[in-house]
């Protein structure tokens, strides 16, 4: 049994160290004062090697987009490190921040809403290129045109609005917009859960072949496991700002260790109508962030929660290689019989 802070690869090419987001509570119009803290991430540590996809998993509010928009530099982390390449990102030169807003692209949930309705495909999709890139208009309509290709729509559709699209065409509008920059990491929010079923299996299949053309890595945020299970290299499950479990998809989906991983695939559907599985039911609600259980925060719905949870704040243990779990059952005198369970 090994503790561990996570699963942090120093060679990845993103790197996660300790992330923290706490944003203060204030009360008062004129003279405001602090009266608590909502800890939306609290110590979040996980890598993302090249052309592989790690993908964050729980409840709303658990602290995933947040996470995502930390690293994407939209908002500044209140504690930890983010390390792109091997550099410290608070670190980054204007040089280097420059060429990691080009390095870095994001596609969002809604494609009815990420795509400005007044400008046409061709504006949308050359935005980031004119941006970052010193190119004739020439170029940028040849550029253009080849993006829409690749993510399976045609040349022509450049002179459309959005309004002239399926939701899954402005999808990949969206991705073709990503793409501009040749990244090397996407964050993807939610991808295809605004879209229709029949849709979502083409744009995944999309997203996986130009990860292996282009060497992508991806940080996907989903709710639906099946998404997660079919994209992912690693998989973190997020509860109340934490990672509480972290392994390669056949491993969380083929043996989950922590009660609340096994609450979350014991409600998704399963993958055959005559698959038998234990149903699992959360009693009460998630806490507040802004006021968390003591001890570990998941123990007042956990349905084996024992005395050390409701004091103690459990660490990360590697049960078996690669996967690791934030939760007491695996510490101390409980690992032995744990972890034989877990084998």
């Amino acid at each position: 049994m090994v503790q561990t802070n996570g699963h942090a690869d120093p060679e990845a090419l993103i790197r996660l160290d300790g992330l923290k987001k706490h944003y203060p509570v204030l009360k008062g119009i004129v003279f405001q004062k602090t009266v608590g803290v909502v800890k939306a991430v609290d110590g979040v540590s996980f890598s993302i090697p090249e052309g592989q996809t790690y993908s964050l998993v729980g409840e709303s509010g658990c602290g995933k987009t947040t996470t995502s928009r930390q690293i994407l530099m939209v908002e500044p982390p209140t504690e930890g490190e983010i390390y792109y390449q091997g550099t410290a990102m608070n670190k980054f030169t204007s040089e280097q921040r420059k060429d990691f807003h080009s390095s870095v692209q994001a596609v969002f949930q809604d494609p009815w809403s990420s795509l400005n309705p007044r400008m046409r495909v061709d504006a949308i999709v050359s935005e980031p290129l004119i941006t970052h890139q010193n190119l004739t208009k020439e170029e940028v309509k040849k550029q253009v045109g080849e993006l829409l290709e690749v993510v399976g729509l045609h040349a022509f559709h450049a002179d459309r609005y959005p309004h002239e699209f399926s939701g899954g065409q402005r999808q990949r509008i969206a991705i073709a917009r990503a793409l501009s920059t040749r990244p090397k990491l996407m964050v993807l929010d939610e991808p295809v859960s605004a879209l229709d079923v029949s849709i979502r299996a083409q744009i995944l299949n999309l997203l996986k072949e130009l990860q292996q053309t282009y060497n992508l890595s991806y940080l996907l945020i989903a709710h639906n496991l099946a998404t997660v299970r079919y994209m992912s290299h690693r998989v973190g499950v997020m509860y109340l700002g934490k990672i509480i479990e972290e392994a390669n998809p056949q491993d969380l989906f083929g043996n989950p260790l922590h009660p609340y991983t096994k609450a979350l695939i014991s409600a998704s559907l399963p993958a055959h109508p005559n698959l038998q599985r234990e149903e699992i039911v959360l009693t009460g609600e998630v806490p507040s962030p802004l006021n968390p259980p003591d001890g570990c925060t998941f123990h007042p719905r956990c349905p084996v929660a024992f005395e050390p949870c409701n004091t103690d704040i459990p660490v990360m243990q590697e049960v078996t290689p690669g996967h690791i779990v934030n939760c007491h059952l695996f510490t101390g005198a409980e690992a032995t019989s744990s972890a034989a369970a877990a084998s």
